[in-house]
Parts: C-alpha cells; structure tokens; sequence
C-alpha cells in the first residue's frame, strides 16, 4: 500500500475528528454548549441513519424505486428531497422541542457542528478506517474473504488524491450543515417560519446537483459546484446570523 494512500487515509481521518472537536471547542468558548453539540450528533443518527434509511427501504425497493434508480435525474431529485426532509425535520424538532431552553444564538452553531461533525465521522471516518485496515492487511499478506479481495485491489489501485476528495467533501458538507442550522433555528426562534422550508429546498438542491454532476462532470468539477452552492448557503446564513440577536427569545 503507497505510503502517499497510507497518509492521505489517515489525514482524513484526523481531519474528521479534529474538525468537529476543534470547532466545538471554539464554539464552548463563546457559549455553546457541548449538550447541544450531541444532540445535533445523535438528531443526525436518528432522522439521517434510522428513519431516511427506513424510508428509503419502502420506496427504493416498491414498485417506482426501479423507476427512481434508472434515472439519475429523478434518483438526485428524490435523494436530495429525502435527505432535505428528514434531516431538516430533525433540526426543526430539535430546536423547537429538546433544545427549546437554548435562546442563544450561538445554538444553532454548535447543534450544526455536532450534526456535520458525526456525518463526517461516519461516512468519512469509519469507511477510512476500514480502507486502511483492509488495504494493510491484504498487502501484507494477511487474511482477507475471497468476495473482498476484488475490492480491495480496486483501493489499492486508487489514485492517491481521490482519497484527499473525501475530506474536502465533508468540510463542505459540514459547513452547509452549520449554515442549514441557522435557517432552521431563526425559523423556529422568530416569525420568520419559511426558513425551514428553504432548508429542505437547499438541502435538496446541493445533494442534487451532487448526485447529477458527479454522473457527467470530473470530482473537481463537481466539488466547485458544490462548494459554490455551500459558498452561497453561507454568505446568506451568516446574515441571518448577524441579524439575530444574541438571545433570540421574544424576536
């Protein structure tokens, strides 16, 4: 396994712990509470990893899911509305009913982090994990099942970069989940209530344009586009940020 794999794997996964953790850490700094951050985590596993993944089971595998898989086009759409729905769902209860005694703004910082954070963590984190437990072993000549063994050569025979991809992709991924918190939680905390809405939208649409792109356009090319709409997301986040008041209550 090429030393260059080797570090490439192990820095994403330092990046996925440490970023998070870091952030975290700052955030506590200026108020945000470490509970806050968990219970974004564990909304994420609940609505993201538990209930979509339900649903996605009765759908996927009815009579339309054949449908829905053969176009790419209909398989972003319904992906990206899927995804939009329940995590943003999670976010709107969470804020409205578990963290319903957090009027600091700073909340909606720290719930985004703690829900990017373990997406990353999973997704990013513990397939890394594998890779580099998997890839060490076979070559090594250690002990690996026969059905394994064509993909593991298909990793071994992935370009080095294409790893780094993976880590650029969730700090993008967890900037629009901090950005996405913020609609959320200034939908739930003021009169603004279409927010909420407009999460679902833009949650779908970056997942969109994620799916669809990466079926036509190289990784970078996809990764602009997608950190374009992040970019976007932000810049109007971070307004909306500063607009709320410290402490949201009677807004």
């Amino acid at each position: 396994m090429p030393i260059g794999t080797i570090a490439a794997i192990v820095a994403v996964i330092i990046l996925v712990i440490a970023v998070p953790l870091g952030t975290m850490l700052f955030l506590h700094k200026q108020g945000g509470a470490w509970t806050t951050f968990l219970i974004g985590a564990g909304t994420f596993i609940l609505f993201a990893m538990i209930l979509e993944q339900l649903f996605h089971g009765l759908v996927l595998f009815s009579g339309i899911g054949a449908v829905i898989q053969g176009n790419i086009w209909l398989y972003g759409l319904y992906g990206g509305l899927a995804a939009g729905l329940f995590e943003e769902t999670g976010r709107f209860l969470a804020f409205r009913f578990a963290l319903r005694r957090r009027q600091d703004r700073i909340t909606s910082l720290a719930y985004g982090i703690g829900h990017g954070g373990i997406e990353a963590f999973l997704i990013a984190g513990l397939t890394m994990v594998n890779n580099l437990i998997l890839g060490l072993t076979y070559v090594n000549g250690g002990t690996v099942p026969d059905e394994v063994i064509p993909a593991v050569e298909a990793l071994l025979a992935i370009p080095t970069g294409m790893f780094l991809w993976s880590g650029f992709e969730r700090l993008t991924a967890m900037a629009l989940h901090m950005a996405l918190s913020v609609l959320v939680f200034a939908s739930v905390r003021t009169s603004r209530r279409w927010l909420y809405p407009a999460a679902i939208l833009i949650h779908a649409a970056v997942d969109f344009a994620a799916v669809v792109a990466n079926s036509y356009l190289p990784v970078a090319a996809t990764e602009l586009l997608v950190q374009t709409l992040t970019a976007v997301s932000v810049l109007w986040a971070t307004r909306i940020y500063k607009n709320l008041s410290q402490y949201t209550s009677g807004t």
